[in-house]
Order: structure tokens, then C-alpha cells, then sequence
């Protein structure tokens, strides 16, 4: 009984945030005519070396577009418009895999889960602009949203 809700939760929020996916962050946030910015949805690879040792923002770049140097672990991610993904799994035996997961993008906020439908903290990230065609600049880590209580309420304190 246990294992059959679980599976029904997992699929439930699987499909949730599949209808979530192509929600946010277009070019309509930015002032312009609102057109959806397609661009994230690709497979990205992580460009450290032109970092130059900052690290942030995260830069990636299309797989493909370019011969990256050797590396013993290069982040990569891949979206699509169904808002399944995956994403490049550091093993601790340098096994390293590429991993299925959902995901919903809630303006620039990238939210990724496991198929069980936990959160992966470690790996959901806050874009720092639109996903270009040739890059995307990211920052691991997503802000919680502002409650509307603390929006409003100018006595209340920061938590």
C-alpha cells in the first residue's frame, strides 16, 4: 500500500511539474514583447575555464559547440520542453553518469528533482539573465519565495 502511494506522489508531481516546465523567464520579464525564449532547452556543458577563477556565474555552454580541454569532471545538464532533464552525475569512483530528473523553472529559478520526486538542492540554480543560444550563466542555489505576509507587513523582521 505504502510502495503504491509513491509511486502515485512521484508520478502526481512528475506531471505537475512537466506542466510547470516552460513557465518563466522570457524575454517579456526583460521589457520586450513577450516571446518565449527558447534557448534553455538544450544540453549545456560547464565552460569553468572562462570563469577565470571566479565562481560565479556558472558558465555553460551548448555540448558540441566547442572542443572543452580534458577534465576529470565537467558539470553538463540537458532540458527539453516536457520538463524532463538530466544531468551529469559525479560517482565517487569516478563512474561518472548521466542521470534522469523533472524539473519546473519558475522565472529564473531552475528547480531539480530526483524520479522519486525529492528536490536536488545541490543542483537546482537561479539563471543570471536569459539562456542564450551560445551560453547560459548560472548560480547554484535558489532563493525561497518572499512570503506575501512580509511583503506587506513593513514591521516584519527578516527571518
Amino acid at each position: 500500500m505504502k510502495t503504491n502511494i509513491m509511486i502515485f506522489a512521484a508520478s502526481f508531481l512528475t506531471v505537475l511539474l512537466s506542466a510547470c516546465a516552460g513557465s518563466g523567464f522570457d524575454s517579456g520579464e526583460l521589457g520586450s514583447k513577450a516571446t518565449a525564449n527558447t534557448n534553455f532547452y538544450q544540453h549545456w556543458v560547464h565552460s569553468y575555464e572562462e570563469q577565470n577563477g571566479q565562481k560565479i556565474p556558472n558558465i555553460f555552454r551548448p555540448k558540441g559547440s566547442r572542443a572543452f580541454p580534458p577534465s576529470r569532471f565537467r558539470m553538463e545538464f540537458g532540458f527539453d520542453l516536457s520538463g524532463e532533464c538530466n544531468y551529469k552525475y559525479l560517482s565517487p569512483v569516478d563512474a561518472h553518469e548521466m542521470r534522469d530528473c523533472v524539473y519546473t523553472k519558475i522565472g529564473n529559478k531552475v528547480y531539480l528533482y530526483d524520479d522519486d520526486g525529492v528536490l536536488l538542492k545541490h543542483l537546482s540554480f537561479t539563471l543570471q539573465g536569459p539562456a542564450r543560444k551560445d551560453e547560459m550563466r548560472m548560480a547554484y542555489g535558489v532563493q525561497e519565495p518572499v512570503s506575501k505576509d512580509a511583503k506587506t507587513d513593513k514591521n516584519a523582521k527578516p527571518q
